[in-house]
């Protein structure tokens, strides 16, 4: 009994508890690739080391990428087959390897940013390995590298750090780095992306099936479950991994979890909190994890995105996908998101997204005021998707016909959660129901047709969630409330208003029993329903008059899970 409970947690033992089974080596692989790797070493004392020297001044970039290069095997997987044949995500191995060391380079810019870091980060280095002070090329990729140096989050990235328990500062003030964590984030990034050499897809043996919806004798064709698959049952596999004590194996473990979370979906106000977090908090659960672990997740997301361009043969150019390629105040939005998402270590996943909504509420800025009673959560989530026109989106709202302004209020309100938002209208709060209804690029549709076209993109919205809505009637049992439906849009995101109502007729085809999406022609077979909205050429009738309500107080949990209120 003893033994079956410790093999259940065998991801988080040393391999020294289990005695090696004929199971251990049933994994189907093409060749004895892992097999030989699991007879390699990784250089602990050289990662050692890097930790080590990671805050020392005189310690390069080039010297640090020397040391990565030389201290983890499983990079040479990279260079299992022929440079030139695409993996799974299309790239070579050579441009994945290149994406992967620019990830490493991130995290040292990230773990130096009060010594050399932020300008590595923004300029990249010089031929012989110095940090660039300013960026020797056009005007316009100056502006754009100096934009990143000074507006980049850094106090709140360090504040990441800090959470993730990979930074920590001394009773001194002193900066320093969490060996053991940093070692762990070493290890993560040298392995994370290896599973997209197609040579190397595991397949799943008979006493792991089903794992993650992949049968018996089939091979995991998912990049990420495939690493997951090899950390959970053939650790030992990976030397990198296999060293590692059980406290650092575990914030791997849960990072490499399935947690389906798409951050613009939160930031953008997209999706509802049940769709947007369930997942996740289902790993949080499993993994116990804490909110320092959540943290160390963000970390890795971070260092992966920043070094995911391309930089050939060049010097490191230094993060071109945060300084060229990826807007800033969307860059933001998702740093300021990592606070709020921790919390589902301890809240749930309502509270999270109600109390990011009303602080993003608070720094975006429009009037409460402006909000009629019982439209306050398609409010906020309007005004985030809205990107830069807030008061004019919230206002076209508080101004729409009633019918259609209460179906934006209800359908924006539903969570897909047992549990409904505090502030949500009475009718949703008393008698809750689902499906939570996602229109998948909403924001897309509201930031093209802008501030001049907002109201009528707002009417458009109502016109499909009506569809939507025939396609997907409410049911208020229990699992009906905590349900989702998915409806993409794709095909008018790019339009303007007016246009798409030139181009009538719409209507929404179910693709399965939580999808549909919309098209454009009749309605003529079963599963089809026609997508209709108000004229968009018929003004008001007349300003209409708000009810009189004085300011109201914006309620928001501080981290230790009290209530407090701000005032605007």
């Amino acid at each position: 009994h003893l033994l079956r409970n410790l093999k259940a947690y065998r991801p988080f033992l040393p391999d020294a508890l289990f005695k090696a089974s004929a199971d251990d080596m049933l994994v189907h692989l093409p060749s004895q690739t892992f097999q030989e790797l699991a007879r390699d070493t990784t250089d602990w004392d050289r990662v050692h080391k890097i930790v080590q020297r990671l805050r020392e001044t005189e310690y390069r970039l080039t010297e640090f990428q020397e040391d990565i290069e030389a201290s983890f095997c499983e990079l040479r997987l990279f260079r299992v087959h022929a440079l030139d044949q695409p993996w799974s995500s299309g790239r070579t191995a050579e441009d994945e390897l290149h994406r992967t060391m620019g990830a490493f380079y991130s995290l040292y810019c990230f773990l130096r940013m009060d010594l050399d870091g932020q300008d590595v980060l923004a300029y990249g280095i010089a031929p012989e390995g110095s940090p660039r002070k300013a960026a020797l090329s056009t005007d316009t990729e100056y502006r754009k590298r100096d934009a990143l140096r000074q507006n980049f989050r850094w106090e709140s990235t360090r504040e990441l750090l800090l959470h993730a328990e990979i930074l920590k500062v001394t009773s001194a003030g002193k900066v320093s780095l969490n060996h053991d964590r940093t070692v762990a984030l070493l290890v993560l990034t040298a392995i994370h992306d290896i599973m997209k050499n197609k040579a190397l897809l595991p397949t799943v043996q008979p006493q792991h099936a089903p794992y993650q919806g992949t049968k018996a004798n089939e091979v995991i064709q998912d990049h990420d479950f495939a690493l997951a698959y090899m950390l959970e049952h053939f650790p030992s596999l990976l030397p990198s991994f296999a060293g590692l004590e059980a406290a650092q194996r575990a914030p791997i473990l849960f990072t490499t979890s399935r947690m389906n979370f798409n951050n613009g979906w939160l930031v953008q106000g997209e999706a509802p909190p049940g769709l947007l977090f369930s997942s996740f908090k289902k790993c949080i659960v499993k993994g116990r994890a804490s909110e320092a672990d959540i943290s160390f997740y963000f970390v890795h997301w971070l260092t992966d995105l920043a070094g995911s361009e391309l930089y050939q043969q060049r010097p490191w150019p230094g993060s071109e996908k945060f300084a060229l390629k990826f807007p800033q105040h969307v860059l933001s939005a998702f740093i300021d998101s990592f606070s709020f998402v921790r919390q589902l270590a301890h809240q749930s996943e309502v509270d999270v997204m109600e109390d990011y909504l009303k602080d993003r509420w608070l720094a975006l800025g429009p009037p409460v005021s402006l909000v009629p009673e019982g439209c306050e959560v398609a409010s906020m989530r309007l005004a985030l998707m809205a990107q830069g026109f807030e008061a004019d989106a919230v206002a076209a709202f508080a101004e729409l016909p009633e019918q259609d302004r209460a179906c934006l209020a209800c359908e924006l309100a539903r969570t897909g959660h047992s549990q409904q938002f505090s502030c949500a209208p009475a009718e949703i709060r008393n008698e809750p129901a689902g499906p939570a209804l996602l229109i998948y690029y909403a924001p897309a549709l509201l930031q093209n047709a802008k501030s001049v076209g907002i109201r009528e993109a707002l009417l458009i919205l109502c016109g499909v969630l009506r569809a939507a809505r025939e396609i997907f009637p409410l049911d208020r049992s229990p699992l009906g409330v905590q349900s989702h439906a998915i409806i993409r849009i794709d095909a008018i995101k790019d339009i303007m208003p007016a246009e798409i109502q030139k181009m009538s007729p719409w209507y929404l085809r179910q693709t399965s029993s939580t999808d549909a999406v919309i098209e454009k022609g009749e309605a003529i077979g079963p599963g089809e329903i026609a997508v209709e909205w108000r004229s968009l050429t018929i003004p008001l009738s007349g300003p209409r008059a708000l009810p009189k309500r004085p300011p109201q107080p914006l309620v928001l949990r501080s981290q230790n899970g009290a209530r407090e209120q701000r005032n605007r």
